[in-house]
């Protein structure tokens, strides 16, 4: 066997021995592994307690008028709000002044998307006269003679208002909403004879 060979040998026994492996084979794989859970769960409970801020923020009073986890119904009637852009009435979304995540209400809200608006206070707020303007905030919707809802009025759009059928020139936020105090916020063009309403029976 020639010299060449014989130095060779080793090499190849030592090769065959010790293979190369990847970098990654090294790594210990158990506190990889529970380091990535531990960081998802400090997400997780970061995310959560984002979520139960905004609840718990959604859920504080507005005007004054606190989000309530009964009813209060010595104080209760109903008034309705009719909006109509480009000629077609809006929808006022269902369960608005209802916070199902805290499990409470305002005390402006609406259970239906007929644009009915509940107005139940404690006693103790029978002489306040409630106003449409306090509703959209509870809404979180802009009301001025240039917004309403999620419409901005633009230069050749112009605000129409009626109160119990009656053309109306102030201030919209002020309106007050009484028992059965039917209010239409138009976005015009084109203008259109407001729509009425029949409350049910009982309210």
């Amino acid at each position: 066997m020639s010299k060449t060979k014989q130095r060779n040998r080793p090499a190849q026994r030592y090769g065959r021995v010790h293979r190369k492996t990847s970098w990654y084979s090294d790594l210990p794989l158990l506190p990889l592994v529970v380091g990535g859970l531990l960081l998802v769960g400090a997400v997780s409970m970061v995310v959560y307690a984002n979520l139960n801020k905004t609840a718990s923020a959604a859920s504080g009073p507005i005007d004054g008028i606190p989000c309530n986890t009964s009813e209060q119904l010595a104080v209760h009637y109903h008034a309705h709000l009719a909006i109509v852009v480009d000629g077609n009435e809006a929808q006022v979304p269902a369960n608005t002044g209802i916070n199902t995540d805290q499990q409470c209400l305002y005390w402006l809200h609406t259970h239906d998307s007929t644009g009915l608006i509940h107005i139940e206070a404690p006693a103790a707020s029978a002489s306040r006269k409630f106003k449409l303007g306090e509703f959209f905030d509870v809404w979180g919707k802009r009301l001025d003679k240039t917004h309403v809802g999620d419409t901005t009025l633009t230069g050749g759009q112009k605000l129409v208002m009626y109160v119990d059928g009656k053309r109306y020139t102030g201030d919209p936020r002020q309106i007050v909403l009484a028992s059965h105090t039917q209010v239409v916020l138009e976005v015009t063009p084109p203008e259109i004879a407001p729509p009425t309403f029949t409350f049910p029976a009982n309210t």
